[in-house]
């Protein structure tokens, strides 16, 4: 053999063992290739509409909290004009609610221990709050924030308090303490109602709220604008990716070692790295995960009689980045360090 082809024949040898992550001292320290990632989020529209503006650019450096972008909400502020009319008519018919109870209760206790003057007084009282939430129910329908139904109810309400006040200064019989029993049960049931539906007109003006503030979006956490994926005036769907912030300061690489070598790592163990971006250069890096499950098998020949399969762990392996050096994609080799 002529020294030409031995020639060819060690650089072969030397190509192999590159492709196959090793250096020319591979029985002693091995590499192992990866690509460097870092922490990233894809920031999306929670509401549709129209961008109405930008507060960034690609490669801007933002804080956590820092503006994105302002989404035309206009139809959501429009409704929250209503839910707010629904929730003072809930909010008066609570009031109503509670007034026919106190008038069925002042009923109750007339026809129980006899009328008196105090009697009359407190189903009067009773009478002219519940006329003065009708009133004002009357006045928000004219204007159209309520239904005529909500009307109708609080009226009839008022009918039966009326009846109640001349119960009161008539005096009352028997079938008249079980029928303001009955008034009574009905009253508290009205009043359970009526808080339920005002509850509920509560949530609703906190729903509405929650996506007014969504038509503001804001970066959650701080790093590098690395894609901008809108621009003013554009609409925007539900979910659509309008951002993508990245942390360089939480970078690392993750590496897949066969189970032949996995003993050269453990958790806390500082590595070299080196990259093909900076070949000059060594970086330390620190083992912060192994995998406790494997990865992937690959045939490998273990003698002459046949195959088995040669499983693999990921290692992640945290990296110091305070220069953003590293970017996400480049490509990364770590050596154990003995």
């Amino acid at each position: 053999m002529n020294k030409k082809i031995m020639n060819v024949i060690a650089g072969a040898t030397a190509i192999l063992l590159l492709c196959t992550g090793c250096t020319t001292n591979a029985a002693e320290k091995p590499y192992f290739q990866g690509v460097i990632e870092s922490e990233d989020v894809d920031i999306n529209a929670k509401i549709p509409g129209r961008v109405l503006e930008v507060a960034i650019e690609e490669g801007m450096t933002v804080e956590a909290g820092t503006l994105i972008a302002n989404i035309d909400a206009k139809d959501i502020a429009a409704k929250r004009e209503g839910v707010v009319a629904q929730s003072k008519a809930a909010e008066a018919a609570v009031e109503a609610a509670k007034a026919q109870l106190e008038a069925a209760k002042a009923v109750l206790d007339k026809a129980k221990a006899g009328a008196r003057s105090q009697d009359i007084a407190k189903a009067q009282a009773s009478y002219d709050i519940y006329k003065k939430n009708y009133d004002r129910l009357k006045e928000l329908y004219d204007n159209g924030a309520v239904s005529l139904a909500q009307v109708e109810e609080v009226e009839t309400a008022m009918i039966v308090a009326k009846e109640t006040l001349n119960m009161a200064k008539e005096g009352a019989r028997v079938q008249d303490i079980q029928a303001a029993t009955a008034q009574v049960a009905a009253a508290t049931s009205g009043v359970v109602a009526a808080e339920e539906k005002y509850a509920q007109a509560i949530a609703g003006i906190k729903e509405v709220d929650t996506y007014l503030d969504d038509a503001g979006i804001e970066s959650p956490l701080s790093g590098i604008v690395t894609l901008l994926n809108t621009s003013e005036g554009e609409m925007v769907s539900t979910g659509m990716n309008i951002a993508t912030i990245t942390n360089l300061d939480n970078t690392w690489v993750m590496i897949n070692v066969d189970e032949t070598k996995i003993a050269k790592f453990e958790e806390g163990q500082k590595v070299k790295v080196t990259t093909l971006a900076y070949e000059d250069q060594s970086f330390e890096g620190t083992v912060v995960r192994i995998n406790k499950n494997a990865d992937f098998a690959v045939k490998k020949a273990s003698n002459e009689n046949g195959d088995f399969d040669l499983v693999s762990y990921g290692v992640k392996v945290q990296l110091e980045n305070p220069d953003h050096l590293f970017r996400p994609g480049m490509t990364a080799f770590v050596t154990p360090q003995e």
